[in-house]
């Protein structure tokens, strides 16, 4: 890359016809227009080597390829962006419908809890009532080996003062 950079030809040369530099304008002391002063073709030209312009014409289609990659990386990056954005999107739809539906099923569960309560609540008029369905009241049908009539006596009698 040095080697654009080495000028073997020597420094650039820049011609300027002394002439038209040194002249000063005039004007026209009645109108105060200035004259229209005659251009030289050569005036303030910079001639460059044919070395010299190979080198900026390369440079420049070195810089142009560099634009251009940039530009190129540059769409691929929004291109990714945008998908992402995309992805992110249906990643928070399905979230949201799953969420909804999660929730609703909750509720349709915590509506058979409630309905399977109020029944509950609705065949016992007290919580002894319930009590006394779960175990044997008759002496023959307790299946175990201690004696539960004390036990079952004091049930009963707690059914029967809450029932007046």
């Amino acid at each position: 890359m040095d080697e654009f950079f080495d000028d073997p030809a020597g420094t650039i040369e820049t011609y300027v016809i002394p002439e038209v530099a040194a002249e000063p304008l005039m004007f026209n002391d009645a109108a105060r227009q200035p004259f229209e002063m005659p251009i030289a073709p050569n005036a303030g030209v910079t001639l460059v080597s044919a070395e010299q312009q190979k080198r900026r014409d390369k440079l420049r289609e070195l810089e142009d390829e560099r634009l251009k990659q940039i530009r190129e990386k540059d769409q691929e990056e929004r291109i990714q962006k945008q998908q992402r954005k995309e992805k992110a999107q249906q990643y928070l739809l399905q979230f949201q419908t799953q969420l909804k539906s999660d929730i609703q099923a909750r509720k349709d569960a915590n509506k058979q809890v409630q309905e399977l309560r109020s029944q509950n609540k609705s065949e016992y008029k007290n919580s002894w009532d319930k009590i006394a369905s779960n175990i044997a009241l008759k002496d023959g049908e307790y299946p175990g080996e201690k004696d539960v009539n004390k036990m079952r006596q004091a049930i009963l009698n707690k059914r029967i003062d809450l029932t007046k």
